[in-house]
């Protein structure tokens, strides 16, 4: 049975000044059905049969939207989408059965045409990388490291390597997170669009543009490495070359140490620094088998 999209005349007025406009609306993913629902076939509303996803509005509103308008291509199943917020348009007000029609799809193509317009303006001016947008995490593929994301209605990607400023950080990207991103490349005509997180989040390198040979700074060693030596943090994602004074004792990962800077090099991302001691004492290390002699 399909729940009437409204019940009030002040809900009806909204769904038709919308649906008039063509104005794009947000809407949660309530639930999917299968259900007979008018839907636009070759130009001609017809009642089709099919997956439906149940759509909560704004004020109390349940619109559906028919899977064959929920996106370009089609999925085996719909129910990763149940909670997510998506944009639509209104194609369709059915007055006899009290129901609204929607289509993402034509949301979808009235945000990316806006979009392209956008990024072409950009380009022109040479500004591409000045704009941050929002994007939506859809997926991550583990094995190529790449993350999928979908911006004004537009599918996108990214290489893991563009997800943050540390080189080895965990790829902590959850469907359906919102992240803000910049556009690296895209190709109005195949619809290619690559962006970046990592470029629409604080360079933490920008640190190195402060510091003079000879200040004292805090950090944490995050290698000790037996040929290329060791490394110390000095910011999340700043890690620089390090040695010590000799009569200090050897450092340890983990170890959180007052530095001297020796050199910084902002232009290639790099620097030296030389640990002079250990503010919060030396880490304890356990001995496996001390409990046999305790």
């Amino acid at each position: 049975m399909v729940t009437k999209s409204w019940e009030s005349n002040e809900a009806l007025e909204y769904l038709a000044d919308k649906h008039r406009k063509s104005e794009v609306v947000e809407g949660v993913i309530r639930s999917l059905k299968t259900l007979k629902v008018p839907q636009e076939v070759n130009g001609e509303m017809k009642t089709v049969e099919q997956t439906t996803l149940l759509v909560a509005l704004p004020g109390g509103v349940t619109g559906y939207c028919p899977a064959t308008a929920f996106r370009e291509r089609t999925f085996r199943s719909y129910t990763q989408f149940v909670s997510h917020k998506d944009s639509f348009v209104i194609t369709e007000i059915d007055l006899e059965n009290q129901i609204a029609i929607l289509s993402a799809v034509k949301a979808a193509e009235q945000m990316s045409e806006i979009l392209w317009g956008k990024l072409e303006a950009h380009e022109q001016e040479g500004s591409l990388s000045v704009e941050s947008f929002e994007a939506v995490v859809t997926s991550y593929n583990q094995k190529s490291g790449v993350i999928h994301v979908r911006l004004s209605g537009q599918d996108a990607y990214m290489f893991r390597d563009e997800w943050s400023w540390r080189e080895r950080d965990v790829i902590d990207a959850q469907q359906g997170e919102k992240i803000q991103v910049k556009v690296v490349m895209f190709d109005k005509e195949q619809k290619l669009l690559r962006v970046s997180r990592r470029l629409a989040l604080p360079d933490p390198y920008a640190l190195l543009d402060t510091l003079r040979a000879g200040d004292i700074i805090a950090g944490r060693v995050s290698d000790v490495h037996p040929i290329n030596g060791l490394y110390v943090e000095v910011e999340n994602g700043v890690v620089l070359k390090g040695s010590k004074v000799r009569a200090l004792e050897e450092p340890d990962v983990g170890d959180y140490v007052t530095c001297r800077v020796k050199s910084v090099d902002p232009g290639n991302r790099k620097g030296r620094v030389v640990i002079l001691s250990y503010p919060r004492g030396k880490r304890e290390k356990k001995d496996l088998g001390s409990f046999l002699f305790d």
